[in-house]
């Protein structure tokens, strides 16, 4: 119990559960709706559409090591980014150093490889809409915006409650690209709750005090995760 007490105390395990917090609200927003967009923009048949499938989903199949690895070459000072930028007449800036932007850069690196899954996820959903339903709508005089906000949108709540709490459940115990990114930094910037739990137990040999830290995330994690559940599960609709 004193572990949970002194957690209590411990102003950089709240700094570790705010900046846990801020990734995986923006990345479970971002990843849906850019998983969305990318969905409707490959719904259609021919070779094209099947080759944009296959870009959108790579990033989902590499080891997150691997996207770190890549990006932190992307993005270091003398990086493939900043040299575009200098191409272009824009002064670049240190994506990894910043204390004011690092945590969106790893955002950022975090939703170009996971919005692969919810375009895979939103793409079924599409394509399990009964066409009748569409042709009745173009009777009835519905424009396109009217057919996705009326029959599209409502039928797509089952994967956006699988893409947000599996998003979630990710991004709470977000470790690899962080770790591979900035390790932490700089100071703990971008220290999440996972790796806290690893500094703590592994690198500190406080493994009681990390154990706690787990306990924490646990509880965050499902308590989160049937909040959300429950709300989402009220917009399925069946038709």
């Amino acid at each position: 119990m004193a572990n949970y007490t002194d957690l209590m105390k411990d102003s950089l395990f709240g700094h570790a559960i705010i900046v846990t917090c801020m990734i995986a609200l923006i990345v479970t927003l971002a990843s849906n709706v850019l998983g969305l967009l990318s969905a409707l923009l490959v719904n259609f048949k021919g070779w094209i559409y099947n080759t944009a499938r296959t870009v959108f989903f790579t990033p989902q199949v590499l080891s997150p090591v691997i996207v770190g690895f890549i990006w932190s070459i992307i993005l270091t000072n003398d990086g493939v980014l900043n040299k575009l930028l200098g191409y272009i007449g824009l002064s670049g800036t240190s994506w990894l150093a910043n204390t004011n932007i690092v945590v969106y850069s790893i955002i950022a690196v975090i939703v170009w490889q996971s919005m692969g899954f919810c375009t895979v996820i939103f793409l079924a959903m599409l394509q399990s809409i009964p066409s009748d339903l569409y042709e009745a709508s173009i009777i009835d005089g519905c424009n396109r915006w009217k057919k996705f906000k009326h029959i599209t949108f409502p039928l797509l709540a089952p994967g956006i409650t699988i893409n947000t709490v599996m998003l979630l459940i990710s991004s709470f115990k977000v470790f690899d690209q962080v770790v591979v990114l900035t390790n932490g930094g700089p100071g703990t910037t971008t220290e999440t709750i996972s790796l806290k739990i690893i500094n703590m137990g592994f690198v500190e040999n406080q493994m009681g005090y990390a154990s706690s830290m787990a306990v924490v995330l646990f509880l965050l994690i499902g308590s989160i995760s049937v909040f959300v559940v429950s709300i989402l599960k009220r917009r399925e609709v069946e038709y």
